[in-house]
């Protein structure tokens, strides 16, 4: 199936450029499967709703555009990286 090349590509760990040349595919085909994928998956929500923790201590993401994720220490590996590279 197509979209196990984006599957492939979110448990390698590897960038999607190197993922990409890696696996002899196209840059913009393996983005596109990407957003197939997410778009496909119920589980994949566009926000992820976290609650109950302090703002003071924990991880900090803040994206190009000056948008600023305050994220409790414990949080799963799996979420950081799916808003990393979302």
């Amino acid at each position: 199936m197509k979209l196990d090349v984006a599957r492939s590509w979110q448990e390698s760990g590897l960038s999607q450029v190197d993922f990409a040349l890696a696996n002899n595919i196209k840059l913009v085909t393996l983005r596109y499967r990407i957003t197939k994928l997410r778009q496909a998956s119920s589980e994949d929500p566009a926000f992820i709703q976290l609650s109950g923790f302090s703002a003071s201590c924990g991880i900090s993401i803040r994206y190009p555009n000056g948008v600023e994720l305050m994220l409790p220490s414990q949080t799963p590996a799996s979420a950081i990286k799916s808003l990393i590279n979302y």
